[in-house]
């Protein structure tokens, strides 16, 4: 398949299109053509090739574009679409699309676009820091069926080094599972202020602490983008059991240095400090 600005997920978004509140995000329906849509269906993976263990409970997996380009029962039409959306051609994509609402966010750090389109680029996985500012990747992601209901990621904020982040859903026909859907939320306005300087666990929020703005279907041909940053609050919902497959491809764009820094209460630090000690102590003298 030939790599063109048709193959994308943001070929029919606009800079228009994208939502300012809470946090900078688009969702686009019918994302790429139907045709293409039914291919990526039609040859998505089995999961003996991508190596996952389909045996555990709603379970999420990823396997990273340099991963992808590197396996030869991944058919031609998913390499190709794994290969675009980790290309420069997909990040000017998403500069159009973003671009002045990044510099709205880190003005500091981008100035202006042209800052934005200088960083060097390369492929998570694949590309040394030494060598790139900024990592793309498109993973070939899932989450495995479900015997006892969860949520496969309860609400929080992407890494710090993420600019962007972005799920483009493949749910198939035959799919009438509940649940695995993407909630995008806002922290309560009536938040006290102990409330407020205990409002990260890491980078996880407890539910108590914020407000839905919107719900996204998890849903055939449905894109969903965010710029990321301490306020890029969002969360899936429980899915219920189910023998399906909850498919989707995972965007993201990640700098080699933090863009943002999420806060924590002294108390979240202490509690967390045996864990990191032990976790240097293995780094020095190994495991």
């Amino acid at each position: 398949m030939k790599l063109d600005v048709s193959i994308s997920v943001l070929r029919r978004a606009q800079a228009a299109d994208v939502v300012e509140d809470p946090f900078p995000f688009i969702v686009i329906h019918d994302a790429i053509p139907d045709e293409l849509c039914n291919e990526l269906l039609t040859h998505y993976p089995r999961l003996d090739i991508l190596g996952v263990d389909g045996a555990q409970n709603n379970s999420r997996w990823s396997v990273p574009a340099w991963d992808a380009a590197q396996n030869s029962a991944i058919s031609p039409v998913w390499k190709a679409f794994v290969e675009y959306h980790a290309s420069p051609a997909f990040f000017d994509d998403f500069v159009r699309v973003f671009g002045k609402h990044v510099l709205r966010l880190y003005p500091q750090r981008f100035p202006d676009i042209a800052s934005l389109k200088a960083m060097r680029l390369g492929i998570r996985e694949r590309d040394s820091e030494d060598a790139c500012d900024f990592f793309l990747d498109a993973q070939i992601s899932g989450n495995t069926a479900v015997r006892d209901a969860s949520s496969v990621k309860t609400i929080h904020v992407d890494s710090e080094h993420k600019l962007f982040s972005g799920l483009f859903y493949l749910r198939t026909p035959d799919d009438d599972s509940v649940g695995g859907d993407l909630d995008v939320l806002r922290f309560r306005q009536d938040l006290t202020t102990a409330q407020w300087r205990r409002r990260f666990d890491g980078m996880f929020i407890d539910d108590s602490l914020v407000e839905r703005v919107v719900r996204v279907p998890y849903s055939r041909n449905t894109l969903v983008m965010f710029v990321n940053g301490p306020t890029s609050l969002h969360g899936v919902t429980v899915r219920q059991p189910t023998e399906h497959l909850r498919l989707f491809m995972n965007l993201v764009g990640e700098t080699r240095v933090k863009l943002f820094d999420v806060p924590q209460h002294w108390q979240t630090r202490v509690a967390k400090l045996p864990r990191l000690i032990k976790k240097r102590l293995l780094r020095v003298v190994g495991e």
